[in-house]
């Protein structure tokens, strides 16, 4: 995928130590890493309202374009 394309995860990302981003986020791919992963800014709900940006590494299979 290249930087710009607009994703959608495909399964619940992260979790532990990890930023958890929820199944069916909406993002954009914004860097391809080292190895493969994709970087991809996920648009998730605020902690006290509104909408916050994650940057996340992710693996290409646990997103899809949309």
């Amino acid at each position: 995928m290249e930087i710009g394309t607009r994703v959608k995860a495909v399964k619940q990302l992260g979790g532990g130590f990890k930023q958890e981003v929820p199944a069916d986020a909406e993002g954009f791919v914004v860097a391809r890493r080292f190895g493969g992963d994709l970087e991809v800014a996920f648009t998730l709900p605020g902690l006290l309202g509104g909408t916050r940006t994650v940057n996340v590494p992710v693996e290409p299979s646990h997103v899809a374009p949309t």
